[in-house]
């Protein structure tokens, strides 16, 4: 009983103390799970992780409070997470939406904005449909994955397979399309595969997007800026709750999938 109550006391005693650095998750697919496909994890799995975060006090927070915490404009709670999803798949409304209500957390959704509603892959995108049911609920926020470019821009880019005003042209069509469709006024980009440049970054900003995320591992922290922003990737390989765990303890010495 008495190391019942120091472990509450402790727990308590972080949560009341602001965020030193913000952990950011980064999902893919929710559904059962497909041999080879290591993007894709299950409803128990997700459903594990969430109750985890939910009995070690995280608070999911959204785009605007990560963005003032990085800008050094505002303080979070002492156990804050950023829950994202790349790609836009439907498992994210299926099978997430219902968890993340359950478990009160909220997301973000980094959505290939051309392929909306295509279903013709073997993991179909969200439709509009979903979409607008997912924005009405209030858990979700969207953001850019490019409109048509799921590529290895930068590498394109070195190649002279793709120019700038090719790249400039698709980040600024995913945001005004995502306005169109959902009038919302995207300003976060996650990029396709993690693969960025210095001059891809800098296509961004012009295009709009004060935040850019990417799948570099290690600690967001105050006054670092929103522009390079690191997140903590979850695969089928390694999905434990103990993983989850260590993780988000030691993101600075994680390069594990």
């Amino acid at each position: 009983m008495k190391g019942l109550l120091i472990f509450l006391g402790l727990t308590m005693a972080a949560l009341a103390r602001p965020a030193r650095d913000l952990p950011v998750l980064c999902y893919h697919q929710v559904a059962e799970p497909r041999m080879g496909d290591d993007m894709i994890i299950g409803p128990e799995t997700f459903e594990a992780h969430l109750r985890y975060l939910q009995e070690q006090g995280y608070h999911s927070v959204t785009l605007k409070q990560a963005q003032q915490f990085l800008w050094g404009r505002g303080d979070l709670p002492g156990r804050s997470v950023l829950i994202t999803f790349d790609d836009g798949y439907d498992g994210v409304y299926r099978e997430a939406m219902p968890l993340l209500r359950k478990y009160k957390q909220r997301a973000v959704v980094f959505l290939v904005v051309g392929h909306i509603g295509d279903r013709r892959a073997a993991t179909p995108h969200l439709d509009l449909k979903q979409l607008k049911e997912m924005r009405d609920s209030g858990l979700f926020e969207f953001g850019s994955h490019t409109y048509d470019l799921h590529v290895l821009i930068p590498e394109r880019l070195a190649a002279r397979r793709i120019f700038p005003s090719q790249i400039l042209a698709d980040l600024k069509k995913s945001r005004s399309e995502l306005k169109r469709l959902l009038n919302v006024d995207v300003q976060a980009l996650a990029w396709p595969y993690s693969h960025y440049s210095r001059a891809c970054t800098q296509l961004a900003a012009r295009a709009g997007f004060r935040c850019q995320f990417t799948t570099d591992y290690g600690r967001n922290r105050p006054f670092q800026g929103s522009a390079r922003i690191r997140r903590i990737r979850v695969s089928a390989n390694s999905n434990d709750v103990t993983t989850l765990e260590w993780k988000l303890q030691h993101p600075e010495l994680s390069n594990r999938p």
